[in-house]
């Protein structure tokens, strides 16, 4: 399997295979409600199939394997060879058809015009280059083909946010006698520590930046989503400290490609 030529691209790629073995059990579907939440998420935003739809940055196929389910021609690629396999095993488990490969989300392996849909989950603020990205995810799309571009205001920081996590990492604090501090700043420092450096969507106001990359990339229709019902199942059933420790919320951009 060929690795990535770039010595960036081979320490995000590293970082990413390190996570794959829990990486499904930390940002999979963990209930029903979840499920039904983002297909019918998936349902408003593809529309009906089928279709070709094509995953960038699959990870280990949140996207691809629900919108396979949904009965869509369905292809991930993700830059991190550990997360692909991961995401061929639950998709052989589930008896999905959708297909994974190791491909470069700046520079993808996939011919012009060939896709209806392309999709991605929390990928965006991880390239170094977002701008290079979004001119090849425009290329591979047919004319009139749609964008989904779901992220988060995770690097926003007001005060409401600040107070949750306090009392949240308080708590934890409290009852378990550890430290939660130092094990976020491990996390931190295991991320930054190789190419935080690198990555302009890093930061604050993704809400704002985000589409105005899109609009500027040469895609039409440009659109912020609330995801109100997404997120109130992403908090259903989780704990009181969970709930006050990740108080961050999902949003999507969606475009047309003229």
């Amino acid at each position: 399997m060929e690795a990535p030529a770039e010595p960036l691209k081979q320490t995000i790629a590293g970082y990413w295979d390190g996570r794959s073995p829990q990486f499904e059990r930390q940002q999979g579907i963990a209930s029903p409600l979840q499920r039904q939440a983002w297909t019918g998420f998936l349902n408003r935003v593809i529309g009906p199939g089928p279709k070709s739809v094509l995953d960038v940055g699959t990870g280990t196929g949140f996207l691809a394997l629900l919108a396979s389910a949904l009965g869509h021609t369905v292809k991930g690629l993700d830059l991190s060879p550990g997360m692909v396999e991961k995401a061929r095993q639950l998709a052989a488990e589930r008896g999905l058809t959708a297909t994974f490969a190791t491909g470069d989300a700046e520079s993808l392996p996939e011919p012009d015009a060939s896709y209806d849909v392309l999709i991605n989950r929390n990928v965006i603020w991880t390239l170094p280059r977002p701008e290079k990205a979004l001119a090849d995810w425009q290329r591979v799309l047919k004319p009139g083909g749609t964008l989904v571009v779901v992220d988060g205001d995770w690097f926003d920081n007001p005060l409401s946010y600040r107070v949750q996590r306090f009392l949240g990492l308080s708590i934890t604090a409290l009852t378990t006698f550890r430290n939660p501090w130092a094990a976020e700043k491990r996390l931190r420092q295991g991320y930054d520590g190789g190419f935080d450096q690198n990555l302009p969507l890093k930061g604050p106001d993704n809400r704002n930046r985000i589409p105005r990359l899109v609009g500027e990339a040469g895609f039409a229709d440009v659109r912020v989503l609330d995801m109100p019902v997404v997120n109130r199942a992403m908090r259903t059933g989780k704990k009181l400290v969970a709930r006050l420790s990740q108080p961050h919320i999902f949003f999507a951009v969606t475009a047309r490609k003229p």
